[in-house]
């Protein structure tokens, strides 16, 4: 009885040290002043608006839209920043690359620093999978990262790697959910412009708040997964919803 005790007690207790440690070692969120001098490099004038609290949902799309055609612009090359090392707003800018998990974090972090809530979305492809799980399971598996901002009419798929967001032929944004529930057929029925990125064709699943499976993006470098706690328990919500 003793044995099966402390057999318990350690299934209950190591869960929750799990959990301590991911919330301890989470990417920051922050916006820190570095990121503020890198985000008005790259905005300009644009860096300066200060009515974003007022704006209608037209002007929000466009303000969104030059947010990532900056961003897009000023970090062109698309190559990777190795493992275990830094990869801001700042240090894309010195090296002038990054990837599409890069970008979306700058992304990001423009549009909070502007009013917009944002949240992070890792995107895996099934079409070569038997399931979702095995896709979030499998190396190498075909990804992208993309963000999403909640605008006054709803949540809005911003991407990373080409002037694409995801509006509906009414004018109407789409989260990344609707999306994945459309199918191929649907995209070309319902979004306004096709993206060229093919994964949102295919099927796929998506995780809020994971910024990488493997955990070398961003510090402590410790091979658990980067994840941000708050964005990564809307997962949970949804499977309520």
């Amino acid at each position: 009885m003793k044995v099966k005790t402390k057999f318990f007690g350690v299934l209950v207790v190591l869960p929750v040290l799990f959990s301590m440690y991911l919330f301890l070692t989470q990417v920051d969120s922050d916006i820190t002043r570095e990121d503020t001098q890198a985000i008005g490099q790259v905005l300009g004038p644009l860096f300066d608006r200060s009515e974003y609290g007022n704006l209608t949902f037209p002007e929000e799309v466009d303000f969104i839209r030059q947010v990532q055609e900056a961003v897009l612009g000023n970090v062109p090359v698309n190559s990777g920043i190795p493992h275990g090392m830094p990869r801001e707003p700042q240090d894309l800018l010195a090296r002038g690359k990054g990837l599409c998990f890069d970008r979306s974090r700058f992304i990001e972090k423009a549009l909070r620093l502007h009013g917009f809530e944002t949240r992070h979305v890792a995107i895996y492809s099934t079409s070569e999978t038997s399931s979702a799980i095995e896709s979030l399971l499998t190396p190498q598996v075909r990804s992208h990262a993309v963000t999403e901002v909640l605008t006054s009419l709803g949540w809005l798929v911003v991407d990373s790697n080409e002037p694409w967001i995801s509006l509906d032929k009414r004018y109407q944004p789409l989260s990344i959910d609707q999306i994945s529930e459309l199918g191929s057929s649907g995209i070309e029925e319902v979004l306004m412009s096709q993206p060229e990125t093919s994964i949102y064709a295919g099927g796929f699943t998506f995780v809020y708040g994971l910024y990488s499976r493997h955990g070398m993006f961003y510090p402590p470098y410790d091979r658990v997964p980067d994840i941000n706690v708050s964005e990564f328990g809307q997962n949970i919500s949804r499977l309520f919803d």
